[in-house]
């Protein structure tokens, strides 16, 4: 069942309201909760571990573009790509007459500190991601020699939330966490931290075990022994 945000702020604070759960808002109490719900959308936006829904989007990359943002619709200037704010990038690659070509996501400050020389144009190999506050930049090095369909599978921000908009776009389990966690702010803003007790704590740290437990982002840390980059692998891909 669909629930809108006011609604679900007033869920989280009557989990703290110590004398009567059932006293209604009043004051900027609404206006709070959807300030502290954003920031820790926002907030779990950083990295996207507690993000745990990725999708998978389609854009054309015309012939020499070597740059592609993402973020807000509403964002000045209106990114290349309006889904949101990418926070994770777990995957790319390109499509041409039904032939796939994987995409490399190599690091910002790999790519820079390498050696490396811009062709004319020629077949994109690398996806080169810089994050800022509001946008994320993807570098496709090098630039589209022909127009490429091209295929990201990721975790985007949520765009900012008002009283009346729908939660149904979060995950259930999700909202169970947020509940929790915007309940534990509020407790701090507005004087209530006594009725934030060890029960509700535990409450929160099972319900974002399971939000991490579901996350698609992986953790371990892996080393390359050489960049892809550099020597004579970018002899072989003919780059």
């Amino acid at each position: 069942m669909s629930q809108t945000v006011k609604a679900f702020i007033q869920d989280s604070y009557q989990l703290i309201s110590a004398s009567s759960p059932t006293v209604p808002l009043h004051g900027d109490d609404t206006l709070k909760g959807v300030q502290f719900l954003n920031e820790l959308l926002n907030y779990f936006s950083a990295t996207g571990l507690l993000t745990p829904i990725a999708q998978h989007i389609t854009f054309t990359l015309p012939i020499g573009q070597e740059e592609v943002t993402f973020g807000d619709p509403t964002y000045i200037p209106t990114p290349d790509v309006v889904n949101g704010r990418l926070s994770n990038l777990q995957n790319a690659w390109l499509e041409l007459d039904n032939v796939t070509y994987p995409l490399i996501i190599e690091n910002r400050n790999t790519f820079f500190a390498s050696y490396k020389f811009d062709p004319q144009k020629g077949l994109p190999r690398f996806a080169i991601v810089t994050n800022e506050v509001d946008l994320t930049r993807i570098r496709f090095y090098p630039s589209a020699s022909q127009v490429y369909t091209v295929n990201i599978y990721g975790k985007f921000q949520l765009p900012l939330l008002t009283e009346n908009s729908d939660m149904s776009l979060l995950p259930m389990y999700q909202v169970r966490y947020l509940r929790l966690a915007l309940a534990k702010d509020l407790s701090i803003y507005k004087g209530r931290m006594q009725a934030w007790n060890k029960q509700l704590e535990d409450m929160l740290r099972e319900a974002e075990q399971t939000i991490m437990s579901v996350s698609s982002v992986n953790l371990n840390i892996e080393t390359e022994q050489e960049s892809y980059l550099n020597g004579s692998w970018r002899v072989r891909a003919g780059i």
